[in-house]
């Protein structure tokens, strides 16, 4: 029979509590030791009850209470007390109120320096495995990184908190999407628009019926026959001369303007 009985075994520093007065017939066996933890047994309704609390600077890794059967077992397997404590946290470009070692269950708060917003938790837990839940939070420039490079086209436009970024094509390309994105608490707005071809426009029959004769006459070795042969397809294709002279002169209008720009 047990009654009231306290002691400490101060090789393993483990502490023994009974605070039950019951009859043989009630006995469980031995608890089995759990070094660095206190036991407390206790007994209700005629079951007796056990819980393990581990003493400072130890977390329980294992069930806590337990209680005797009616087999005379406990129904748990033992527990066991843990020295440890979880990695120093970091936040750069921020603070947390932690000064020293952080056991199993402290809680870590954290909060950012001024412009810098907190990506994740404010706050985190020591686990009994010694690692962080929720994950350690970063501290993020309100700043944006620079956006996606455009194919076929630029931008121009700040990084900065606020600012503005506009897109645009080079030549023969059209933009698809957005064409300004705003930088918001480290974050654009939206998606990097893209530069797609613009469709060439279907040639008049009159110069493809052109270019067929101007061909004929390249391929031509023979200056006469060739100049025969040029002739020849412009009858064919029904191009009359004023109009073939018309459109030798678009043409040297436009091969003018493209040598112009290339030198400017």
């Amino acid at each position: 029979m047990f009654d009231h009985l306290m002691f400490c075994r101060i090789g393993s520093c483990l502490m023994i509590m009974w605070l039950i007065s019951a009859s043989g017939e009630m006995s469980c066996p031995e608890f089995p030791p759990v070094d660095n933890s206190i036991f407390i047994a206790k007994e209700e309704e005629g079951q007796i009850w056990g819980t393990y609390l581990c003493t400072e600077g130890y977390h329980m890794v294992g069930q806590e209470t337990f209680w005797c059967n009616n087999s005379k077992v406990w129904d748990a397997f033992t527990p066991e007390c843990r020295l440890g404590h979880c990695p120093d946290p970091v936040l750069a470009n921020g603070e947390f109120n932690s000064s020293g070692l952080v056991n199993v269950r402290d809680k870590v708060t954290f909060k950012c320096n001024e412009h810098y917003i907190l990506k994740g938790s404010n706050w985190s837990e020591c686990l009994g495995d010694h690692t962080w839940g929720p994950p350690l939070p970063i501290c993020k420039s309100r700043d944006c990184d620079p956006p996606g490079k455009l194919a076929h086209g630029y931008f121009e436009g700040e990084f900065t908190s606020g600012s503005v970024v506009t897109y645009f094509c080079k030549e023969r390309y059209r933009l698809v999407g957005p064409r300004e994105l705003r930088c918001l608490e480290g974050e654009w707005s939206g998606e990097v628009p893209t530069c797609e071809p613009i469709p060439e426009a279907p040639k008049p029959a009159q110069q493809i019926a052109l270019e067929k004769a101007l061909q004929a006459f390249q391929e031509r070795e023979d200056l006469c026959s060739a100049i025969k042969n040029f002739l020849k397809r412009l009858k064919e294709c029904g191009l009359p001369v004023d109009e073939l002279k018309y459109s030798l002169e678009i043409k040297k209008a436009e091969l003018k303007a493209k040598i112009q720009q290339h030198h400017s």
